[in-house]
């Protein structure tokens, strides 16, 4: 069956690259949404080896799935326990989350800086300070999230000196000692990352990031795919679905391999345009549900290496190619 192959020396190269901006004991990775498609257990084990001992994930079920690794914080970014678990640290999303949090539950305040999604404001500090104490938690850190550090605006300095003055703020009324983090792969080039205890790596630890500094950084994965069935078709012939999707020009060999957009794969509206790494092959036809047709007789392609071209096909990003793999592909660790 088609399988995912990662790259160890290509994330470790990528975590290097951000050590040496932010410090590796500040590194916190992002393994939420099955580690962006790459697989939260296969990256969590390389996580672990290279010495990370932050990570922060989406729900309850991720954290539960890594907490074998025995990481010093995962943070759970829009989930609530049903009960106390002292290995994992609960967001506060609202001001309602907090009377639904587990007493002795270590929890990090969110601060709306100015997202406008989730976080409370400015004016519900006092309140939920008093609720913090009110319901036995455990105030472990306070952090923000930037909407558009991927942009050259003064947005990102505005909701910093927002989220610094709010920080100075709880500061002033509370006692506890609590960690402050802000920056996520872009934020990191836009603070200082001195003044912050954590820097949240997501897609930049995976490989993709939109700037020149950055082009040093290597995507991990690859999606390769095997050949189901070989076929000689004559000219005028059709493959796949639909008679008019492609028509046979010549008499041709062709093989069938074992990726569809059941597996992640997406069909593309231009058929003209898509395309798998191998020797830039042009796919024949329609991506199926469990398959696709290209012109070879090789028992095994690379479906892709880079999404970003495939992104650009679909009009889309390359965070939502990443994680629309189907985490019921095999993951392989190379190196």
């Amino acid at each position: 069956m088609g399988y995912i192959e990662l790259n160890k020396k290509s994330f470790f190269n990528n975590l290097d690259y951000f050590s040496n901006i932010c410090g590796r004991e500040k590194l916190s990775i992002a393994l939420k949404d099955n580690a962006y498609g790459h697989g939260i257990l296969e990256v969590a084990s390389m996580c672990k080896e290279y010495g990370v001992e932050h990570t922060f994930v989406k729900n309850i079920k991720e954290a539960n799935l890594i907490k074998k690794f025995d990481f010093k914080s995962i943070l759970v970014l829009y989930d609530i326990p049903k009960k106390y678990n002292k290995n994992i640290i609960i967001s506060i999303n609202s001001i309602k989350d907090i009377k639904k949090i587990p007493k002795n539950s270590k929890v990090e305040l969110k601060i709306d800086t100015g997202m406008n999604r989730n976080g409370i404001y400015k004016s519900q500090i006092d309140l939920a300070l008093e609720l913090i104490e009110k319901y036995n938690l455990i105030l472990n850190g306070v952090f923000t999230h930037f909407c558009c550090a991927d942009e050259d605006n003064g947005i990102t300095l505005k909701q910093m000196k927002l989220f610094d003055n709010i920080v100075f703020d709880i500061k002033s009324k509370t006692d506890k000692n609590f960690r402050v983090h802000c920056a996520n792969s872009h934020g990191v080039f836009k603070v200082d990352m001195k003044k912050y205890d954590l820097a949240r790596i997501g897609i930049g630890a995976y490989g993709y990031l939109d700037r020149d500094e950055t082009r040093f950084l290597k995507p991990i994965l690859k999606l390769y795919a095997k050949k189901i069935t070989t076929k000689k078709v004559k000219k005028d012939e059709t493959i796949g679905y639909g008679s008019d999707a492609f028509i046979v020009k010549k008499d041709m060999i062709v093989s069938n391999y074992d990726i569809g957009y059941g597996d992640g794969f997406l069909r593309v509206g231009d058929i003209k345009q898509a395309r798998v790494s191998t020797k830039n092959k042009k796919i024949l036809g329609r991506v199926s549900m469990d398959s696709f047709t290209i012109e070879s007789k090789k028992n095994k392609i690379c479906v892709f290496k880079n999404v970003n071209s495939l992104a650009k096909i679909h009009n889309t990003i390359n965070y939502e190619i990443l994680t629309t793999l189907s985490p019921y592909l095999k993951r392989y660790i190379k190196g």
